[in-house]
């Protein structure tokens, strides 16, 4: 009877000790809260980091949902935008003293008379990755004029054109209009200045527009980094869908997305062409590095 007794108090402490941990283990609600856990431990800055240095943790991002890898890709696109494009105009209103004192104080004295911009004076600013030249001795500027590396707004005395540098090194029109289809006779430098307003939040969608932009490069980038990952997800087995290798791809670019925009943000002291292929093989580095978790080969690893 006491062997008996023993043995079910063995078999008791079995089921509490090993059993139990197993059935906890495999309770879907238990992978809820790790994976809440996983979301509330992992802020943006920490995801950043992780990015850029552990592409061996990748998996990370897998687990994470929808919303908070969208948060994820948005905050990149940010603080790329931000880069090039934000700080660069926030340096230049500081210093203008916003664009009420630089319409007034700063601009030319001008006025639009018969449709055409009359002023004594001409100007050349820049205002971040945007280069300005004002110049009424002009009909309309000259494509001669223009140096690489800017977008410009070009305003002469009887149009206004914005041109941006293509693929080929030669700048092409994006948009192009008489001053007299803009400005109405009569418009001057206290007409702008109280245009102030509008011209910020003009400035704020250029912002936003500029980061979808970003984010539109940055997917079609990583479509085309997908036909590698795949052949490494396929030499592991297919263990990724579709889904998880857009997101491995658009994680493994963060690092070279910083270098490449860091640099054209500085002046390009380094040849963007040169920055763009180190991102390239640092992107491609990234996404080995991870499926040298699965491949085990040597040559793959750090």
């Amino acid at each position: 009877m006491q062997d008996d007794y023993n043995d079910q108090n063995d078999r008791r402490g079995e089921f509490n000790s090993e059993d139990y941990r197993n059935s906890f283990n495999n309770d879907p609600r238990n992978d809820d809260e790790d994976s809440e856990k996983l979301d509330n431990t992992n802020n943006l800055i920490q995801m950043i980091y992780q990015a850029i240095a552990d592409p061996k943790g990748y998996r990370d991002f897998f687990d994470l949902s929808k919303k908070r890898f969208k948060r994820f890709i948005a905050m990149i696109m940010f603080i790329v935008t931000l880069m090039v494009v934000g700080l660069q105009m926030i340096v230049f209103i500081v210093n203008v003293g916003g664009f009420s004192n630089f319409f007034r104080n700063k601009m030319p004295a001008f006025e639009v008379k018969s449709g055409e911009l009359i002023s004594d004076e001409s100007f050349d600013i820049k205002m971040g990755e945007f280069r300005v030249l004002f110049d009424p001795t002009e009909e309309t500027i000259s494509v001669s004029k223009l140096k690489d590396g800017y977008t410009y707004i070009t305003i002469g005395r009887t149009k206004v054109s914005v041109l941006t540098q293509g693929a080929n090194g030669r700048y092409f029109s994006t948009f192009s209009q008489s001053i007299k289809s803009i400005f109405p006779n009569g418009t001057n430098n206290e007409s702008l200045a109280k245009l102030t307003p509008a011209i910020y939040l003009a400035l704020i969608l250029v912002f936003i527009l500029r980061m979808a932009i970003f984010f539109l490069k940055y997917w079609i980038l990583s479509f085309i980094y997908g036909f590698y990952a795949r052949g490494l997800n396929l030499a592991t087995g297919n263990i990724h869908s579709d889904s998880e290798i857009t997101r491995l791809c658009l994680v493994s670019q963060t690092l070279g997305i910083f270098l490449v925009n860091i640099n054209k943000a500085v002046g390009t002291p380094v040849p963007a062409f040169l920055v763009s292929i180190i991102g390239i093989f640092l992107t491609l580095r990234r996404i080995s590095l991870y499926f040298s978790n699965y491949i085990g080969d040597k040559g793959m690893s750090v």
